[in-house]
C-alpha cells in the first residue's frame, strides 16, 4: 500500500510539473528587418516578456499587423513617434493596442519613424508581422 501511495504521489508531482510548464522552453523575440518589417516570434513566452522594433511609415501608408498566435496568447503594442534613445523621445505612446489569436489589424499613423514596444500580456506561442502598406491602386 505504501509503495502504491508513493507511486501515485510521484505521478501527481510529475503531472503538476508538466501542467505548470516547468522545464518547458520559453522563447520571445522581436526583430526589425531590412525590409522595414517587424517580426515577433514566441514559444511559451510568459507575461512580461518584452522587445522593441522600429518601423518607418511613409506618406499615405498604414501599418498592418498580422498575428498567428495559438489559443489565448496576447501581446500589447505601444507605438512611439521617434527613435528610442533620442533626446526628444516621448513618454507616452502615440498609439496603444493589443493583438491576440489570428488578428489582423490596420493602424493609421502620421508619416515618420516609430519605435514599437511589444509586451506579452498572456502566455503566447506563435508569430506576428508588422509591415507598412501603401494605398491600394
Amino acid at each position: 500500500m505504501k509503495r502504491k501511495l508513493t507511486f501515485l504521489l510521484a505521478l501527481a508531482m510529475l503531472a503538476a510539473l508538466v501542467l505548470s510548464g516547468c522545464g518547458g522552453k520559453s522563447v520571445f523575440g522581436v526583430s526589425s528587418n531590412e525590409d522595414n518589417t517587424i517580426s515577433i516570434s514566441a514559444e511559451n513566452a510568459g507575461k512580461g516578456n518584452a522587445g522593441v522594433g522600429y518601423l518607418v511609415v511613409g506618406e499615405n501608408e498604414t501599418i498592418l499587423v498580422e498575428a498567428a498566435f495559438e489559443k489565448n496568447g496576447k501581446v500589447s503594442l505601444r507605438l512611439f513617434a521617434g527613435v528610442l534613445g533620442a533626446e526628444d523621445f516621448p513618454d507616452t505612446p502615440t498609439l496603444e493596442t493589443a493583438v491576440s489569436g489570428e488578428d489582423t489589424l490596420e493602424l493609421e499613423l502620421e508619416p515618420g519613424e516609430y519605435t514599437v514596444s511589444v509586451v506579452v500580456e498572456k502566455t503566447v506561442t506563435g508569430t506576428a508581422v508588422l509591415r507598412t502598406q501603401g494605398p491600394e491602386p
